[in-house]
């Protein structure tokens, strides 16, 4: 059963008890009402009667008439004021009556004259007889009134039928009434799990336009919140999955070479008749191959472990460039691409170990791409340390790949100087760690800036 369909059964029943309880005690309170009414009425017309009755027959009559006097004398009195209804009862029998009831056989009267009352179902008709004893002339006479209230009763049910079919009808109604709002406004709800749905057959940019001031409408916008974020995650995976699966096929490519050249060599070393110069050449061909894989396993290692937090302390400028001086200084030699240092920083937030092999990248990259005699600039000022150098430079349309891994602008340089493309990767990553920004600047055949920006 659905939200809605419950809800409405909810409202339904309550309506259905409201309704029922306040027409029973209507109906209870209106029909006290009309049979009070009814009973003073005929309790009111009997006592008039009697009234009048006795005060005409004790004015006219004597306690000397004769008993055939006296009882003409009585029956013209109350036939003066008597009706349909009236019933006269002396000790010798009824006097006076229109009626098929004897009125004295339900009342009794003693020595008491109150007025009496009594209701019944009498003869299959609603009966109310209201009688009194009355004393005239030294005579008791019973007085009575026996009205058919049968039509009262009769009203009294068409009112219950009336407010029976007048409560159904607007229960009906308010049944119908209640499950069409219902429906409606759990409409949202609906189009909230279809979009819901269509979210996870795969549609993450589906998103909920329900704009309502009511707990629904905030309901909708945590949904749409949570839709933009689990959007966001899911790009971010797709993202990290086309990464991995690139640097996968990278890693591949890029043990393909070095494995095929070794695995050559090893079996000319191991099948062919070779010379010593020949052999040496074979086995130096293995040793750069094999340091080539050392080195691309040691950074692989290195992005690895970047992805954990690091600890970074101060540490003076001028001795981390020292360091990278003396690490870098027989290959610029090699290469004659000498390291001018300028230093106006002091101290920075960073790890050492890190931030030096980063500085070593950038160096080995500004080498790579130096022409002998060109030197490579290493300064620190500010918050910002930067690598100089006045090689071949970075078209524009490399310069948002350059740290992908394992892309190589150059890759003819890249394969004469033993590079695997990761080197600008692994900066990128060790300036992430320590909260930096790289700012590249480059023009062709003339120079390239790196920057490392600290946060301040």
């Amino acid at each position: 059963m659905k939200l809605w369909q419950k809800a409405s059964l909810i409202c339904s029943a309550v309506l259905i008890v409201i309704v029922a309880t306040c027409n029973v005690l209507l109906l209870v309170q209106s029909q006290d009402s009309i049979l009070k009414s009814t009973y003073e009425q005929v309790c009111d017309k009997q006592r008039s009667l009697a009234s009048s009755f006795t005060e005409m027959a004790g004015y006219y009559g004597s306690e000397n008439d004769s008993d055939v006097i006296k009882k003409s004398l009585i029956k013209y009195c109350f036939t003066r004021f008597a009706d349909s209804t009236s019933v006269l009862v002396a000790d010798t029998g009824t006097l006076y009556s229109n009626v098929d009831v004897s009125p004295e056989v339900y009342l009794f009267f003693d020595k008491s004259a109150e007025q009496q009352q009594f209701a019944k179902k009498i003869e299959g008709r609603n009966t109310l007889i209201v009688g009194s004893k009355v004393y005239i002339n030294q005579s008791d006479y019973l007085v009575f009134v026996v009205e058919d209230i049968s039509t009262v009763y009769n009203d009294i049910y068409n009112m219950i039928w009336r407010f029976i079919i007048i409560s159904f009808a607007g229960i009906a109604l308010g049944v119908i009434s209640i499950s069409l709002l219902m429906r409606r406004s759990m409409q949202p709800l609906g189009i909230l799990g279809k979009t819901a749905k269509r979210i996870t057959a795969g549609n993450y940019s589906e998103r909920v336009a329900i704009r309502t001031r009511d707990e629904v409408g905030e309901l909708a916008e945590d949904f749409n919140m949570m839709a933009d974020a689990v959007e966001r995650r899911v790009a971010d995976l797709i993202d990290t999955a086309e990464r991995q699966q690139l640097f996968i096929a990278g890693v591949t490519h890029e043990f393909k070479t070095p494995l095929t050249t070794i695995i050559l060599n090893a079996d000319t070393l191991q099948n062919t008749y070779m010379n010593e110069e020949e052999m040496k050449t074979s086995v130096t061909y293995i040793e750069q191959q094999c340091k080539w894989l050392e080195r691309l396993i040691q950074k692989l290692l290195k992005l690895i472990s970047l992805k954990e937090d690091i600890k970074l302390e101060e540490f003076p400028v001028a001795t981390l460039f020292e360091q990278v001086r003396d690490s870098m200084l027989q290959t610029l030699i090699i290469r004659e691409t000498p390291l001018r240092i300028e230093c106006r920083a002091n101290k920075l937030q960073m790890d050492v170990d890190l931030m030096h092999s980063a500085l070593i990248n950038l160096v080995d990259n500004g080498s790579k791409a130096s022409t002998p005699g060109s030197s490579i600039e290493l300064r620190a000022y500010d918050n910002i340390i930067e690598v100089r150098d006045n090689g071949a430079g970075i078209l524009e349309s490399d310069l948002t790949r350059v740290m992908e891994p394992f892309y190589m602008a150059d890759k003819s340089r890249g394969k004469k100087y033993g590079g695997i493309g990761l080197g600008l990767t692994l900066v990128r990553e060790i300036a992430e760690a320590h909260h930096a920004t790289i700012q590249i600047e480059s023009v062709v055949n003339k120079e390239t800036t790196v920057r490392i920006i600290f946060p301040r």
